[in-house]
């Protein structure tokens, strides 16, 4: 057995073990609460689940999440490569720059969500507000990257001649290229938990956060335990599927 395949039996080994480990500390602390309307046993939430799969209502609020959440992705990595550029080439720029996504980190994000809803109404803040944390986010973890750029590299590109569009292209972008598939895949899952976390504060129309909210509003635990089950389900599969798919993409930035 070669060491890839060996290294992934042992993940999906150790994955197991953890849902398992989860589900008897779910098991034995739902019977010691002994009350659904706080913490429901396993079947009592699987079976909510499973009757949410069959209603047109979870999907149509499952698919404007979606929307929302790639729509603030999309808009997330637009302006990510647009700063990432900006400021590589432009030290002025990321001297003005930088402090600012360093104020958008520490900006209290429930409160924001709030501001934004007044500003941009229940649909598009959740978006808003993933893209004003996603954008600082890759930022800071592709400057922490390039950071380490050899010297020697630079040095190189300033006797070629190279102007800052080709520079930014035959160096930076290729050297940061290699840390993309983790830190872009932690992103999408990040972006997916942020802007649910807001469609249920603000309470958006036709969306998974809306759903939780009338949960929690009739007491409906199991139900609102298994919308969770769904945007973690969507979560996980949406960044190992962009963490693969880049990892493939970009393996000749790795080696």
């Amino acid at each position: 057995m070669n060491k890839p395949t060996k290294a992934i039996l042992f993940n999906i080994f150790y994955g197991c073990s953890a849902v398992a480990v989860v589900l008897v500390i779910w098991a034995v602390a739902a019977a010691i609460v002994g009350t659904e309307f706080i913490l429901p046993n396993i079947s009592a939430t699987f079976k909510a689940l499973f009757e949410l799969l069959g209603t047109a209502v979870f999907w149509l609020s499952l698919g404007g999440s979606v929307l929302r959440c790639l729509l603030s992705y999309a808009v997330s990595l637009g302006l990510f490569f647009l700063l990432f550029f900006l400021c590589s080439a432009f030290v002025p720029f990321r001297r003005i720059a930088e402090p600012i996504l360093s104020a958008l980190r520490t900006l209290p994000t429930l409160a924001i969500s709030l501001i934004l809803a007044i500003w941009a109404g229940g649909y598009f803040a959740p978006v808003i507000l993933g893209v004003t944390v996603i954008v600082p986010y890759l930022y800071s973890a592709t400057a922490a990257r390039n950071s380490t750029v050899p010297r020697e590299l630079e040095e190189v590109c300033a006797i070629s001649g190279a102007g800052r569009a080709q520079k930014f292209g035959s160096l930076y972008l290729p050297y940061a290229a290699a840390a993309f598939p983790e830190s872009f895949a932690s992103a999408l899952s990040f972006n997916i938990k942020i802007v649910v976390s807001a469609e249920i504060l603000i309470q958006t129309a036709s969306s998974i956060g809306m759903l939780m909210n009338t949960a929690k509003l009739y007491f409906e635990t199991a139900r609102l335990i298994a919308l969770v089950f769904a945007v973690v389900a969507v979560s996980v599969a949406a960044e190992l599927a962009l963490r693969a798919t880049l990892n493939a993409a970009l393996r000749k930035y790795r080696d």
